[in-house]
């Protein structure tokens, strides 16, 4: 518990436990009827608010990020319960007196546009991923919610520490905050629409995505070996290649033994494909 000083100068205590002891607490007094999908829905935002940090943390601007980052999975009820599982979890806390604010208000059911027939009229565009730039993209997610929670306190802790107009650490956080929801917004759109492709099965003697390549400059008879992907995955310094590269371009859909002639920013070279690996 810590102690809170009223506008008319009396002290109150603010209840506060964990957010995973909250919703133990919780879980406990759901009837057995509803127990086990709400359990489920519940522990997802649990897990993504960070279970062992404290109820008084939470911040509203957190909710309405939960709402604006996560969509449906399967369908539409199956968002709508989990909002309203959610939503009723907030409640539960606000009535123990876990959080100040009644945080359940900015949780809302986004609406999307939907055919006659009930189907979404949006189609996310098909992002194809090796294994493992998909493993790479799932680690750094993983990493950039942890920064999200990070920033979040540094935040609350600034605005703390006096006037918001002119605080710069305050700024800074907000700034460093903006970057990482854009981020893992970016990250999770690309997961989301994710189909893992596995270069190995493909035709050996073409280049598709995913293929693994030797290309050998025919000027300096230096070899390299790439990887064609696309541009989401691209890695030089790896030797990935982005499929809407001058090189990537170049090779895809070309044969074993070819030539292809590539513009570089050192003039026209020429590559042969030595082999497909």
């Amino acid at each position: 518990m810590s102690e809170e000083i009223t506008k008319n100068g009396e002290s109150k205590e603010e209840i506060s436990i964990t957010i995973n002891d909250a919703f133990q607490e919780y879980v406990q007094q759901l009837p057995k009827k509803n127990k086990r999908n709400s359990q489920s829905d519940v522990a997802k935002f649990v897990r993504w608010i960070g279970g062992e940090r404290f109820t008084s943390s939470i911040a509203p601007s957190e909710i309405g990020e939960y709402n604006e980052n996560f969509g449906p999975k399967n369908t539409s009820r199956d968002l709508t319960d989990r909002i309203t599982s959610t939503k009723e979890f907030l409640i539960f806390m606000k009535k123990k007196e876990y959080v100040k604010l009644n945080l359940a208000t900015h949780l809302r059911l986004r609406k999307s546009k939907v055919s006659s027939k009930g189907k979404s009229m949006i189609s996310s565009p098909t992002i194809r991923l090796t294994q493992s730039g998909y493993n790479e993209m799932t680690k750094q997610l993983a990493s950039l919610q942890k920064e999200r929670i990070k920033l979040t306190a540094e935040i609350q802790r600034a605005a703390a520490d006096g006037d918001v107009r002119e605080n710069a650490p305050l700024e800074a956080a907000r700034e460093s905050q903006g970057m990482t929801l854009g981020k893992i917004r970016e990250i999770e759109a690309t997961l989301k629409a994710a189909v893992v492709i596995d270069g190995s099965k493909s035709n050996s003697k073409i280049v598709q995505i995913g293929s693994k390549l030797e290309l050998t400059d025919k000027t300096s008879k230096t070899s390299g070996k790439y990887q064609l992907v696309e541009a989401n995955e691209a890695n030089p310094l790896d030797g990935k290649i982005s499929t809407v590269s001058p090189l990537g371009s170049a090779v895809l859909g070309q044969n074993v033994g070819e030539e292809v002639n590539v513009n570089t920013p050192r003039g026209n070279q020429v590559y042969i494909i030595s082999k497909i690996l």
